[in-house]
């Protein structure tokens, strides 16, 4: 039996207090489908059924905290862009609101926010369950995309990626003035999370330095994650960031940000820890493929290495996948990971 409840070693983390041992933060999202029999569709389109995959998985492998996602659209979807439901994949982008810059300067556009638009009710409806249901000991997490990869959602990409690649002064303003407008609608979004008892966590995959430059994340990613964060602040709640991808050349913006916590992907752990670690509580960053294609042995060799380096960061260290588990992951991987972890994860409590 441990000590703590995950959430009590969360707060005691976000308080700067030393914990029993390390969170284990495998992210777990499809996955949890996948070892309760749900087809994905299910899970992305029925909250109960997400909620009720996320408790297996909780069942099956203790880890430390829920994730309520199904995948970075859903805001997009909520505004305008279409998705198509595949029966056995995550929902694809098959037109966007917009083609270009001129397209959206030329249309009158309703976004009021209303908690039934698009899929918000399959947020609502597993966090409501999941927060009944265990709530009370772990922290339930809520994947909110964060405005620019909404943005890049809205338009075809090629485009938006251009524009926000070379923008003259006259687009720089329109684009600005469509985060902001973003901004507002992602806000009340968060809003409502918060009422139904998650903890939003900002993922912005699409600002990831494997597609934009850090300038381009300065100019038009940064200052829109950052009035997410500020505004949980308000509620005096700890934020995690989260950006899939290389953010190794992010090191500099990313320690201008003002969230809690940061996610990180593709980067070496050791130079964040020696960059970032005296500010943020880091997690990460165990290879997804790995993680997926190793043994058993080959993971646990790994985990131990990682955590053994991380455990000591100054602010606090989360052991957790540098992405989402794949789906067809086999269990045993996962119980080497997680097992791992604690074990060489504890501290002198």
């Amino acid at each position: 039996m441990e000590i703590l409840t995950s959430r009590e070693r969360f707060n005691l983390l976000v308080f700067d207090e030393v914990p029993d041992r390390i969170l284990v933060f495998p992210l777990i999202t499809n996955h949890s489908a996948y070892i309760s029999n749900y087809s994905i569709k299910d899970y992305y389109t029925k909250g109960e059924i997400l909620a009720q995959a996320q408790i297996n998985a909780y069942e099956v492998y203790q880890t430390d905290f829920l994730s309520v996602f199904s995948e970075v659209g859903i805001i997009a979807e909520a505004l305008g862009s279409y998705f198509e439901y595949p029966e056995e994949d995550l929902p694809k982008l098959k037109k966007p609101l917009f083609s270009n810059l001129k397209d959206y300067c030329e249309r009158k556009l309703d976004w009021e926010y209303n908690e039934g638009k698009g899929r918000f009710y399959l947020y609502f409806d597993a966090i409501k369950i999941l927060y009944k249901t265990l709530g009370d000991i772990l922290p339930i997490l809520a994947y909110v995309p964060a405005p620019f990869t909404t943005l890049a959602l809205l338009f075809e990409q090629t485009e938006i990626l251009k524009e926000v690649s070379f923008p003259n002064r006259e687009k720089r303003k329109i684009l600005k003035e469509l985060l902001s407008l973003i901004t507002n609608f992602t806000i009340q979004f968060i809003k409502s999370i918060i009422n139904y008892g998650a903890l939003p966590i900002i993922v912005d995959p699409l600002a990831s330095g494997s597609v934009i430059s850090p300038k381009t994340y300065k100019n038009f990613a940064f200052p829109y994650e950052e009035k997410l964060i500020n505004y949980l602040h308000r509620y005096d709640l700890d934020v995690i960031l989260h950006i899939c991808g290389n953010t190794q050349i992010y090191l500099k913006e990313l320690n201008e940000s003002t969230a809690d916590l940061l996610s990180l992907d593709k980067i070496n752990l050791i130079s964040a820890k020696r960059f970032l670690g005296d500010k943020f509580r880091l997690i990460g960053n165990f290879d997804t493929t790995e993680i997926l294609l190793l043994s058993p042995e080959e993971i646990r060799k790994k985990v131990r290495n990682l955590v053994l380096k991380m455990k000591d960061n100054k602010k606090g260290y989360i052991l957790a996948t540098g992405c989402e588990v794949p789906f067809s992951t086999p269990k045993e991987n996962l119980f080497a990971f997680i097992e791992e972890g604690k074990r060489w994860g504890k501290y002198k409590f």
